[in-house]
């Protein structure tokens, strides 16, 4: 295909759409909602008779889907799935990207947990202690929930045997709210993550495989696992330590710099949906929005309208 004469009716084809799941590796499930998402796009296409659609007509499917009385979170899924697709075919050579810069309404959600950047991430770490068991622990558990976004249920529920390889990588298997040993997902362990493990794991000494990754090194519990609280409070005291002191920052802001830090180095919002373990797209939407916001220029662009270029200088 050529980008200059690829038509709608192409663009529609099932192998060249099942190319493009093929690209995204999604579970099927996904792979059912992404297709019907395309489908009303192109039937849109069809009905308005567009051979070769552009950003106008990409903006004007937008419009008809908020002007159909659609709900913000179900426009923001479908454009995020044009978005997805039209990328792939620019990347491919068949078509140019016509709805890169496509914005949606705001959802009405947002998140009360502020995320760290990465400079921020790596103090909080810095910050740990790791002279003693107990430090090599905590190092452990926090740098795989900034790295992993693990959840405090996946950090307490997590076992010796679940840190293992698969293939040539580091991984551990997580057992997330709603899930049980039957429904398991892993994260991979990059070298840093995979380090503070087995650094701290050699300190404990032997233990069996079904016992808890993190485990308690007081008396009263010795070995045992870590509740979800008590997770928490390690995660928050690492915080106050590195001198970030703040309502919005807690165990959880861990899996939002994660989730955060992935969108901003340019992973794709499907990458980072399975990367999350998020059951809908829409949950990474409003991360993907976050960043959106964060990045926006548009107060820059009018306060340089009103008080001329000098005021864009930062202080």
């Amino acid at each position: 295909m050529n980008t200059q004469t690829t038509t709608t009716a192409q663009l529609m084809d099932e192998a060249l759409l099942e190319r493009f799941f093929a690209s995204l590796n999604v579970r099927t499930s996904s792979a059912a909602s992404y297709r019907r998402s395309l489908r009303s796009f192109f039937a849109y296409l069809m009905r308005q008779e567009i051979e070769r659609p552009t950003r106008e007509h990409a903006l004007a499917y937008r419009d008809y889907l908020i002007e159909t009385g659609k709900k913000a979170s179900t426009v923001h899924a479908y454009i995020a799935v044009i978005k997805m697709f039209f990328r792939w075919v620019a990347q491919e050579g068949i078509y140019r990207d016509i709805a890169g810069n496509v914005k949606v309404p705001s959802s009405g959600h947002s998140h009360r947990r502020d995320a760290l950047t990465s400079r921020q991430a790596l103090a909080l770490l810095n910050h740990v202690d790791r002279s003693t068991l107990k430090g090599l622990r905590n190092y452990a558990m926090l740098t795989v929930m900034v790295v992993g976004g693990l959840r405090c249920i996946e950090i307490a529920r997590a076992k010796v045997r679940d840190f293992t390889k698969r293939g040539n990588d580091a991984v551990l298997y997580v057992y997330g709210k709603g899930r049980d040993d039957s429904d398991t997902e892993y994260v991979r362990l990059p070298c840093n993550a995979r380090k503070a493990i087995r650094d701290y794991l050699k300190g404990r000494g032997a233990s069996g495989q079904d016992a808890p990754l993190f485990a308690c090194i007081g008396n009263r519990n010795v070995n045992g696992p870590l509740s979800t609280r008590i997770i928490s409070k390690i995660a928050k005291d690492a915080l106050l330590h590195a001198g970030y002191d703040s309502d919005r920052l807690c165990a959880h802001s861990l899996r939002h710099t994660a989730v955060t830090l992935a969108l901003k180095g340019g992973e794709n919002l499907e990458a980072v949906k399975e990367f999350a373990r998020h059951t809908h797209v829409n949950t990474t939407l409003i991360y993907s929005h976050a960043v959106d916001r964060e990045n926006s220029t548009c107060s820059r662009t009018v306060e340089r309208a009103i008080f001329g270029k000098k005021s864009a200088k930062r202080p």
